[in-house]
């Protein structure tokens, strides 16, 4: 039985995930870059995909200032100590 184009660019985007982070076998790795070579659309998606992945690991990497951890850490204990004194009156 044949695949249509649109059923291998569907089954290649459930694995366009792993290839950009590097997660896929040598051989899915080459058949992969070959359709992309091939598929302008994929190729699209696959590039915008890593765009993405690469803005949220340099967002994630990013320290928040300490004035904004002092304020977060206040606030956490303000609403523990709240939570406390709810939970002693009932």
């Amino acid at each position: 039985m044949k695949t249509s184009a649109g059923q291998r660019c569907r089954r290649l985007r459930e694995r366009l995930s792993r290839f950009v982070d590097g997660e896929v076998t040598a051989a899915e790795r080459r058949a992969i870059a070959t359709h992309l070579g091939h598929c302008p659309c994929c190729q699209a998606t696959a590039e915008g995909l890593r765009h993405t992945v690469e803005a949220c690991r340099e967002a994630g990497a990013a320290r928040l200032p300490a004035a904004v951890k002092s304020r977060a850490r206040a606030r956490i204990t303000s609403l523990l100590a709240a939570e406390q004194v709810r939970s002693r009156r009932t």
